[in-house]
């Protein structure tokens, strides 16, 4: 009778493998972990401040629209000052 070579290969299946993985599988999660530690100490979270100088006073712009009439026509000259 093959009982006993049955009751061998059953126990060949139910031998449990080695576990051959990093950590016993947790290496993705210490990876990640490792990452999550450098991001918090080597990035930036707050934006470098930018100093921005604007005039105290700023210039006025003139604008000046004379008209002149004659016989011919109309003439107007648009001058701009800053």
């Amino acid at each position: 009778m093959a009982v006993p070579d049955r009751d061998a290969e059953l126990a060949q299946l139910r031998e449990e493998p080695d576990n051959l993985h990093l950590l016993g599988g947790y290496g993705p999660l210490l990876v990640g972990a490792v990452l999550l530690v450098m991001m918090v100490l080597l990035a930036p979270t707050i934006a470098p401040e930018q100093v921005v100088q604007t005039p105290l006073h700023p210039v006025a712009t003139t604008v000046v629209t004379t008209s002149t009439t004659s016989t011919t026509g109309t003439s107007t000259t648009t001058t701009v000052a800053h």
